[in-house]
């Protein structure tokens, strides 16, 4: 059984902010939430006016509790059917930025809604908007709804509002898309936008996969690989990242099969680490730079520039939580759909 890593922290140390922040109830409805950091735009998924700043406009902000924007103009994706099992927020959202390239939406505001995006737990909503940026948005939003509310409310005490938008309020475009068509989706190197059907990709072989950061390591993202791996072994080394100490503490409650999701992992010969952004940006034990050939990866992150997970050449891939768990039973870019149930009902994946 392949051991654990570890690295140094604090005992204060939560993991990565995008998603401890919404675990603390500190992203709430109809608030500006700004951090220096540009996938900030994640709590987007919360109602909020999310963005990413500059250090020195953070230190404006901190000092003044002011900041001048500019009133972005909105791109509204509309996400019409039932989910289909085999489908999470990543492949949604690969499939628009795909569409639309990583410029489509310059300093522009992407909205996201409809049903096949409504039926999505908090934890994949946060995936949709989190990816925004990679788009060029200013910010990415979900319309507030019970869900929204209630996960938000469950979390904090503190006063909030939630603010619908306006019906007839103006856009500067809305793409439908039928989610019965979009496919299991991958990323192809060197970017967000270079987009593939993950079943026209069986001949890459896979190195190694990673399953974390703030789009993949989220509770959710676990259950849904969890669900491949049961029972099973991986033909590639597999990376199980917790996004934050939180998560990685469900590792230990949620259970497939009789078994704890660590122990699922574990058994399929994945190896785990503590919640860290880790491999996504260059980390510790698991990162790509330390090998001394480039590795092909497939990954649950948000980005896949040279050199951002470590060695420059490695060719990174990213997908989907089902995706990935399944390229690492094979060895191969693998489409899900043979290990996912189609009989699943939509929303299982997220209880």
């Amino acid at each position: 059984m392949p051991a654990p890593y570890d690295h140094p922290r604090a005992t204060s140390y939560r993991g990565v902010c995008h998603v401890a922040l919404p675990q603390a109830g500190h992203a709430r409805c109809g608030e500006v939430l700004l951090g220096t950091d540009s996938h900030t735009c994640t709590h987007g998924a919360f109602g909020a006016f999310a963005t990413g700043i500059g250090n020195t406009e953070a230190g404006f902000v901190m000092g003044t509790g002011k900041l001048w924007l500019k009133v972005p103009p909105t791109r509204r994706f509309v996400f019409e059917g039932r989910l289909p099992a085999w489908l999470m927020a990543k492949d949604l959202i690969l499939h628009v930025i795909g569409a639309i390239g990583t410029d489509g939406a310059t300093y522009m505001a992407m909205e996201f809604t409809g049903e096949g995006l409504l039926s999505l737990n908090m934890d994949e909503r946060m995936t949709v908007t989190n990816m925004a940026v990679e788009a060029g948005a200013k910010n990415g939003t979900i319309p507030p709804d019970a869900v929204c509310e209630a996960y938000v409310r469950a979390r904090t005490d503190r006063p909030f509002e939630v603010v619908p938008g306006d019906a007839d309020a103006p856009v500067a475009d809305v793409m439908t898309i039928d989610v019965s068509d979009v496919p299991p989706t991958v990323a192809r190197p060197h970017s967000p936008a270079n987009r593939a059907a993950a079943g026209e990709l069986g001949d890459v072989k896979v190195d190694r996969v990673y399953i974390g950061s703030c789009t993949g390591g989220k509770t959710t993202d676990f259950v849904a690989a969890a669900g491949v791996l049961a029972g099973r072994e991986v033909a590639a080394e597999t990376f199980i990242v917790p996004a934050t100490t939180d998560v990685d503490a469900e590792l230990d409650e949620r259970r497939i099969g009789g078994r704890t999701l660590r122990e699922v992992f574990a058994a399929a010969g994945c190896r785990i680490g503590p919640a860290s952004c880790a491999a996504c940006l260059g980390g510790p034990a698991d990162t790509f730079g330390r090998a001394n050939e480039p590795l092909t990866v497939v990954s649950t992150t948000n980005r896949n520039f040279p050199g951002r997970m470590g060695h420059p050449r490695a060719e990174i891939y990213l997908a989907s939580p089902l995706t990935a768990a399944a390229s690492a039973v094979t060895g191969r870019i693998t489409d899900p759909r043979d290990y996912v149930e189609a009989d699943r009902a939509v929303g299982e994946i997220a209880s």
